[in-house]
């Protein structure tokens, strides 16, 4: 489906009627330094309807390269505190909750969402302090990117207009569209339907804030420990970037246009160099090792190595839809022997919630990954 040659760049369909992307490398030399800045609807007009006139559309439509700024002050961040948490029930409707025993009499819960929110409060004060705007994609514990839970989301559905609404926004596909109207449980409509809506409007909101950085915060676990209800030894930092790239990604126009943006953009490199120092970083401050390829079976079988330990390429929703450098962080493991009982301390506060040290050095961790990562561009 790709093609590159001595005469530029050439992206087709499995389709027949499908339109071909095709640009010589005088265009791709024009494209490359604004294509991270533009909608996909402007995209599509450049490289598709208005082929034969590229360079006089970008100039007439001022379409410019971003420039980005060399210290935090003005710098616009966007952090995204992984999952939706709030109460265990919510940890269990989204598979991101466990209930590990430490011995016979002693049990400990933890809900990722609620570990990776207070995580991203703390690391947006700390920037804000330093004049960056931020901007966080949820504004609660339980509250997913759409600004309301799961649970007063499945009431909203039963209205048309909103489900329209998701429809014309493009956060729902035409498959969730229709198993809406199966009645699942609340398990797989999260995690068939809702999922995909909630990272869509993750993406959107981002993409629209137009981020000079954006910082994906989750927590790990250990994929062999089956159940999640006892703890293991295992602990690592590991960092994921874009560039994975899939054949089911190609299968849309909104894919092969999103796949250009990631071969042509610097997007790939300088997310690796923004994860390699918040990686570092974490690993430095929490005492945890970075993550070699056989540390986890994703990471052989699903990822591709970067240059640069820890960090590695992975097709997630996020790190292929977010435009810009980013950082997706999984900076430990939740299940691990003494992970858990740090993250469970509640020897520390924000907001008026007690939360856990280990987590402040966590946001600490992706503070200075961030400063190193502007001290080397």
């Amino acid at each position: 489906m790709v093609s590159i040659t001595e005469n530029g760049i050439s992206i087709s369909s499995e389709e027949p009627n499908e339109p071909r992307i095709s640009l010589n490398w005088q265009e791709v030399n024009i494209l490359a330094p604004i294509i991270s800045v533009m909608p996909e609807s402007e995209l599509k007009k450049l490289v598709i309807d208005k082929k034969d006139s590229l360079q006089f559309y970008i100039n007439k439509d001022s379409i410019k390269e971003r420039t980005r700024p060399h210290s935090l002050k003005g710098m616009k961040i966007a952090i995204d505190p992984g999952h939706i948490g709030g109460a265990y029930h919510m940890g269990e409707t989204e598979s991101r909750c466990m209930t590990l025993a430490i011995d016979s009499t002693k049990q400990i819960q933890l809900v990722e969402g609620n570990l990776t929110f207070f995580t991203a409060l703390l690391l947006k004060r700390k920037l804000d302090s330093m004049g960056a705007q931020t901007m966080l994609t949820r504004t609660d514990t339980g509250v997913s990117s759409l600004g309301i839970t799961f649970f007063e989301w499945k009431e909203k559905i039963k209205e048309k207009k909103y489900r329209d609404s998701l429809i014309e926004n493009n956060l729902i596909s035409a498959k969730g569209e229709r198993l809406l109207n199966a009645h699942l449980p609340d398990k797989v409509l999260f995690s068939d339907v809702f999922g995909s809506v909630d990272m869509a409007a993750r993406a959107k909101k981002i993409n629209a804030f137009e981020p000079d950085i954006t910082v994906i915060i989750h927590y790990n676990v250990n994929e062999k420990n089956t159940g999640w209800n006892h703890t293991t030894d295992k602990d690592y930092v590991m960092t994921f970037v874009p560039g994975c790239v899939t054949s089911e990604d190609m299968k849309t126009l909104a894919g092969r246009l999103n796949f250009l943006r990631l071969l042509l953009s610097p997007d790939i490199e300088q997310s690796i160099k923004l994860s390699s120092a918040v990686a570092k970083n974490i690993s430095s401050k929490l005492n945890v090792p970075l993550a070699q390829k056989m540390d986890a079976t994703y990471l052989t079988q699903h990822c591709l190595s970067t240059n640069v330990k820890g960090v590695y390429a992975r097709d997630l929703a996020l790190a292929r839809l977010i435009k810009g450098p980013l950082v997706y962080g999984e900076p430990l493991y939740q299940d691990n022997n003494s992970e858990c009982l740090l993250l469970t301390a509640q020897d520390d506060s924000i907001a008026g919630y007690a939360v856990s040290k280990r987590i402040e050095l966590v946001a600490d961790a992706y503070y200075d990954g961030i400063l190193e990562y502007l001290k080397e561009k």
